[in-house]
This record gives structure tokens, C-alpha cells and sequence, in this order.
């Protein structure tokens, strides 16, 4: 019987989590420690940059997508 779930989706499934794992392991300082709280809001303005980066790079390609698919 062939699997339900679409093997195209593994990709995307495998890049979640480590994408997720990579981020939850910043978090690591203060998952059960309050006191902590600082260490964890300096670790999550360490990301804003690098999912601003991100969004911006994918917008990016998506108007460079667009504008190839049109040319053709």
C-alpha cells in the first residue's frame, strides 16, 4: 500500500525541523529559569536580523521569479 503523505513533502518536513530545532536550541537558557529572561531576550534580538535577511532575501527571489516566468 503506498504511503499517504507525498514524498516531496520530506524535504519540507526535515527542513522545519531543523529550522525549528536550530532556533529552540537559543532558547535553551531559559526554557525553565526565569531568571533568565534577559539571556533569552538578547537571544531572540540576535534573530530579528536574520529572519528580516531571510524574508527579504525570499522576497527577492520571488520578484526575480516572477519577472523570468513573464519574460518567457
Amino acid at each position: 500500500m503506498p504511503s499517504p503523505v507525498d514524498p516531496r513533502f520530506n524535504a519540507f518536513y526535515l527542513l522545519t525541523g531543523v529550522t525549528f530545532m536550530t532556533f529552540a536550541s537559543g532558547f535553551g537558557v531559559c526554557l525553565f529559569n526565569l531568571d533568565t529572561v534577559d539571556a533569552c531576550v538578547n537571544v531572540a534580538n540576535s534573530w530579528v536580523g536574520v529572519f528580516k535577511d531571510m524574508g527579504d532575501h525570499l522576497i527577492a527571489w520571488a520578484f526575480a521569479l516572477g519577472h523570468a516566468a513573464f519574460r518567457q
